[in-house]
């Protein structure tokens, strides 16, 4: 191994770019110009190079590394490889460090994914120093950061493979975000709806509200500023000297009050006088709304989690003047109609931060329904609300598990804790990758017993679980769901075409157009081990012994183990994890409709079994099934 300060160079001088007023206007990069976890760079923000030369910014160029070294940035991945800058050089916040890489011992993107591994935050977040917020990475922290891997040629192999392996991953992140939006777009609508319209919307007669966001109203529903209906009153100035004293008691901060949950613990004391405690105090029912900032309108309903507490000045409390009539419960949903439609935000040219004084949350009108009605649409969307966060949540954690993953995945490449090299056949040319699909191809047939079980479906099948369970990446699958299982035609077509090239095997489909194929040995059959053991190093045992566990098995028992681990495995790389029951469905009811009439669950629950017995077991690695054409229309 070797440190970094002799393959990098820390903070290079503006003063190598010369005359910096001819270059004219240059990228500048504020941090939010970073992106977080693997990065990226906003290179659209420009100014005149001189005037920023001028200040206490970092100069970079194209093909150097940017990283944030102030908290919490830093922990949040924030960094960027520079490529393609509109004027060769920029500037950034003083806040990066610039990282050049020397091009003859590391490679860029190697060294992008190093500064994303775990080892590397780790030890990063350990060198800081600095209080509270201004914590800092140390330089000394990336200079002595050890290079795991000095061989250029394995950088470089490394980070193609992670650009393949995290771009998948990627994209399912977003799919899951997408997910995530819909499902929250969706609520929204549905709390929209019904504070403005009820929830029987489309049977009732409607009036003009005579507000811009609350439209045409139910007629029977009254249109009244909050402050008729409610009490709102500010809460108290925290004072750091009286945080001791006789009469102690908790209060909430803004930070404790998120939607629709109150947090207790740990709450800070403070000394609260007698007439401060009957102004202040909170009674079960009380609705608390923030006053400003980002969360302005954020809201929660005080259920009375302890006796006594009480609530600092950036909260309002609200509460109903008549119980009978309003509720805190229906008033709570208005809130998050009235943030999600930018009510409290405030229009135009805006130069500090929203605030919602509690004079303007009286004078805010909205549309009050009889009492019997509140209760009945704070119910139903009390409902919704639990369903949408199971929901949420279900997703939220698939996305979490995604990120891991991808951060195991980038932290095991970049570190060698394992062998890459072995990993990374997928890091070929188009030439490269029709040797590892003869090859492999070779190997198979070669280790099948002889036909009709050297079919054309066990040898594919095999083909597929070599790539997605052993990670021989070289063949480049992309699998579709077809009714046999995992197919990729043209990776079988050009397997078969370079089989008969080579002088190995030649298929034969004797019986005519829609019957078995089987293979035929040539000439060098069997004549392929020497560029087998070069290609597979010693996965080439792990794929004699994969093809000894399922030669035995009919074409029925092969397609009903490989598609329930093409299932089992697309799921992992999902997110999710899967129960037998879930799997099994996924074969009957999500892949080919021939599929049921096939197998019944009895059947795949036996070969499930097997798969357990035999240590089948998927990893979520690989390349994921995709549904045929016809599949995604149905």
């Amino acid at each position: 191994m070797t440190r970094l300060r002799f393959v990098t160079r820390l903070n290079p001088s503006k003063t190598e770019a010369g005359e910096l007023v001819a270059y004219g206007n240059v990228t500048f990069a504020p941090m939010d110009a970073l992106a977080d976890g693997l990065g990226g760079l906003d290179t659209s923000l420009e100014r005149p190079a001189d005037e920023l030369a001028d200040g206490s910014y970092s100069y970079f160029a194209d093909g150097d590394l940017l990283l944030a070294k102030v908290t919490p940035c830093f922990e949040n991945g924030k960094k960027a490889l520079v490529t393609n800058l509109p004027n060769r050089i920029g500037f950034a916040t003083s806040e990066v460090h610039v990282i050049r890489p020397d091009r003859r011992k590391v490679d860029p993107n190697y060294l992008r994914y190093l500064l994303s591994s775990e080892a590397f935050r780790a030890a990063g977040i350990a060198s800081m120093t600095g209080a509270g917020g201004l914590r800092r990475i140390s330089d000394n922290a990336i200079r002595d950061f050890q290079l795991p891997v000095a061989d250029l040629a394995t950088q470089k192999a490394i980070a193609a493979f992670l650009d393949r392996e995290t771009a998948r991953i990627n994209k399912l992140i977003a799919k899951k975000e997408r997910q995530l939006t819909l499902a929250t777009e969706k609520f929204d609508a549905l709390v929209s709806m019904a504070v403005t319209k009820g929830l029987d919307g489309n049977r009732r007669e409607f009036s003009t509200s005579g507000v811009d966001y609350l439209g045409a109203s139910p007629k029977e529903w009254d249109i009244e500023p909050l402050g008729r209906r409610y009490s709102v009153q500010l809460g108290k100035m925290l004072d750091a000297s009286r945080q001791t004293g006789e009469h102690l008691a908790p209060y909430l901060r803004v930070a404790d009050v998120q939607w629709d949950e109150i947090n207790v613990e740990d709450l800070p004391l403070m000394d609260f006088s007698t007439g401060d405690r009957l102004r202040f105090n909170l009674h079960p029912g009380d609705l608390l709304v923030n006053e400003g900032g980002s969360y302005v309108g954020r809201s929660a309903i005080w259920r009375g989690q302890i006796p006594e507490c009480f609530y600092q000045k950036a909260l309002h409390r609200v509460r109903p003047r008549q119980s009978e009539r309003d509720s805190a419960e229906f008033l709570l949903w208005v809130m998050w109609f009235a943030t999600k439609q930018g009510v409290f935000v405030a229009r135009g040219n805006q130069t500090t931060i929203d605030h919602l004084t509690a004079e303007a949350l009286r004078r805010y009108r909205f549309a009050f329904p009889p009492a019997p009605e509140q209760r009945a649409i704070a119910s139903r969307l009390r409902e919704e609300h639990e369903k949408n966060k199971l929901i949420t949540g279900s997703i939220r954690r698939s996305v979490e598990l995604l990120r891991e993953h991808r951060a195991a995945l980038i932290t095991a490449a970049v570190t060698a804790q394992v062998d890459i090299r072995d990993k990374l056949p997928a890091v070929t040319t188009k030439l490269d990758r029709a040797k590892w699909r003869v090859i492999v191809g070779a190997e198979i047939i070669h280790r099948l017993p002889s036909n009709p079980k050297r079919a054309r479906v066990k040898v594919h099948k095999l083909t597929y679980l070599a790539e997605a369970h052993l990670g021989i990446d070289g063949l480049q699958g992309s699998y579709l769901r077809e009714a046999a299982g995992p197919l990729d035609r043209a990776l079988r077509e050009e397997t078969e075409r370079g089989l008969e090239a080579a002088g190995y095997y030649c298929a034969n489909q004797t019986d005519g157009t829609g019957t078995a194929v089987t293979y035929t040995p040539l000439a060098k059959a069997g004549q392929h081990k020497a560029e087998l053991a070069t290609l597979l190093g010693c996965r080439a045992e792990a794929l004699r012994s994969l093809i000894a566990m399922l030669a035995d098995l009919d074409r029925r028992a092969t397609e009903a183990v490989t598609t329930l681990y093409a299932v089992w495995n697309d799921a992992l790389i999902d997110g999710e994890t899967p129960d037998d029951a879930a799997i099994i469905d996924g074969v009957l009811h999500e892949w080919h409709t021939e599929k049921g009439e096939k197998f019944t669950a009895a059947d795949l629950t036996t070969w499930l079994a097997w798969i357990r017995r035999h240590n089948l077991i998927p990893r979520g690695q690989g390349p994921r099934t995709t549904p045929t054409m016809m599949q995604r229309l149905l």
